[in-house]
């Protein structure tokens, strides 16, 4: 009778913290700060998940609720969450909707790898979250070369001179490629790996490249088969003038010609 009790017993506040858990994702989610902060006295997982992987400071990062995610994170909170749907960190998702104050206290406190985390923020042209992230973060010399070249080539007046205190090099001449190498690479390209087609064109002597449904952007050549959009971390390069290798972090997916225009 005593061990029934006991397994009664448990099952409730197993029972009880999943409510509990439950509830912060909510609390959390919505911003309420006083009900995440009861929740976390009384027990709650500060680390608990929704079904795709999202915990409390994710939920809170990415409606930027800088209040809750602050507490959370002096609470000991993980700063490096991805989700299981998007494969995205709370990072990717607070700097897509500009909330850069959450986006300062996740580089802070060391959220991603230094190397992808730095070729975002300075993506944003935000000087600020830059400086944040310099302040603590440690990115290799070529990932902070390539955020300084980027830099140059958006005309990011305040961020190109804090990469280049930071340690920067001046990067080498452009690569010029060959107008008719060029051409040959136009055309409409698919890839089995992902639903999603690529349109690529020459356009002012560049080449670009707009996946359905998203913007154009233009393709600084590396030599006469790679290019880069270095901007968001793509690296491009044909072993043909009909197929091509798509990387950006650590994807990597094969692209193949369908329609030549």
């Amino acid at each position: 009778m005593r061990r029934m009790v006991w397994l009664v017993f448990a099952t409730c506040l197993g029972l009880y913290a999943g409510d509990a858990n439950e509830e912060l994702l909510a609390a959390s989610r919505g911003g309420d700060l006083a009900a995440v902060r009861q929740l976390i006295e009384k027990g709650a997982a500060i680390e608990a998940k929704t079904a795709y992987g999202q915990t409390p400071l994710y939920l809170a990062a990415m409606n930027g609720h800088e209040e809750v995610v602050r507490f959370l994170l002096e609470k000991g909170a993980s700063a490096d969450v991805k989700d299981t749907f998007y494969k995205a960190s709370a990072l990717d998702f607070v700097l897509t909707r500009k909330y850069y104050g959450v986006a300062k206290m996740l580089v802070r406190k060391g959220a991603g790898n230094p190397d992808n985390v730095l070729a975002s923020v300075a993506g944003t042209g935000n000087a600020e979250l830059v400086q944040a992230f310099l302040e603590t973060g440690k990115p290799s010399q070529a990932a902070l070369d390539k955020a300084y070249e980027s830099a140059l080539e958006q005309k990011q007046a305040d961020v190109a001179p804090l990469l280049k205190k930071a340690g920067a090099r001046e990067p080498a001449p452009a690569f010029v490629a060959d107008p008719k190498t060029l051409e040959a690479y136009v055309g409409t390209y698919k890839s089995e790996q992902i639903p999603l087609d690529i349109k690529a064109f020459v356009k002012e002597g560049k080449l670009y490249m707009q996946a359905t449904g998203q913007p154009e952007f233009p393709l600084k050549a590396k030599s006469a088969t790679q290019f880069e959009f270095a901007q968001y971390g793509i690296q491009i390069e044909f072993d043909s003038p009909s197929s091509f290798t798509l990387k950006q972090g650590p994807g990597s997916y094969k692209f193949k010609k369908a329609v030549t225009q």
